[in-house]
């Protein structure tokens, strides 16, 4: 085998190599193109994406488990308040977002009281939030929250007890006695299942994962080196297919043109 053949057929081979290792890549790449240029008629930025292992993967899950307190509504109904990775909830709707951890939720007489490290929440029966206060000024560290006289209890890690006023403007020093202390409630599964939907809300848009499908980032960190390395594929599968397409027609003229000088 000449050299000038050797290079060919090894041209040859490493185009189909390359074509093979590509293939999927690059569908994936026309198909999201096309999905991503018919956008709006698609509704791909209003459909959105629920699955669990794909909003799993996009970090999209709560980590640990959710604290919870189960709180006596006023019309005799009961409401679950809970934390679940700095977030805070009221049965299934979203409140706010934390920044200190949970350590008890009661219903006071006016008001839902929730306590945190250094400052309390208020929230109306109806799950709306009302006010947040800080504690530095009178206490810190706190541990737990209880009742006593419908009033909020809060024990400190010094350990030091103070009860509010109805007003819960103004604290006091208190001896432990006769306090009624919040205890974590066990969410059962239909409850911890609708806390992670509404901790997840609408879920991921269809678009974003299109695109990101499209980019190579819904691959990780080097998703995209991945999608570019199909495209330099692309590149070379065109520029080899061209090459090896010209040789064999300068082939095929070389022995169209011996036959036509050689012929009996």
């Amino acid at each position: 085998m000449t050299q000038r053949k050797a290079s060919r057929f090894t041209t040859f081979l490493w185009h189909r190599r390359v074509g093979l290792a590509a293939i999927i890549l690059v569908i994936i790449l026309a198909i999201t193109g096309i999905m991503l240029n018919h956008t709006e008629k698609l509704k791909l930025d209003e459909t959105f994406v629920n699955d669990a292992w794909l909003l799993n993967w996009y970090g999209i899950a709560p980590k640990d488990e959710p604290i919870a307190f189960r709180i006596k509504g006023q019309n005799a109904k009961y409401h679950v308040v809970s934390a679940w990775n700095k977030q805070l909830f009221f049965d299934d709707d979203a409140v706010m977002v934390l920044e200190q951890d949970m350590h008890g939720a009661i219903g006071a007489e006016q008001f839902i009281v929730v306590a945190f490290d250094n400052e309390i929440i208020l929230l109306s029966y109806e799950g709306e939030f009302i006010e947040r206060l800080s504690t530095s000024l009178s206490f810190n560290n706190i541990k737990r929250l209880g009742l006593k006289y419908k009033r909020p209890v809060i024990e400190t890690g010094d350990p030091l007890y103070y009860i509010a006023d109805e007003h819960i403007l103004d604290w006091d020093i208190i001896s432990n006695e006769d306090i009624a202390w919040t205890k974590q409630y066990l969410l059962n599964d239909d409850e911890r299942e609708q806390l992670l939907i509404a901790y997840r809300g609408n879920g991921l848009k269809l678009e974003r994962v299109i695109l990101d499908l499209h980019s190579g980032r819904i691959f990780g960190q080097y998703g995209i080196y991945v999608m570019d390395a199909a495209a330099i594929a692309l590149l070379w599968l065109s520029l080899s297919g061209l090459w090896v397409w010209n040789s064999r027609r300068r082939k095929m003229r070389q022995k169209k043109h011996y036959q036509k000088h050689h012929r009996n």
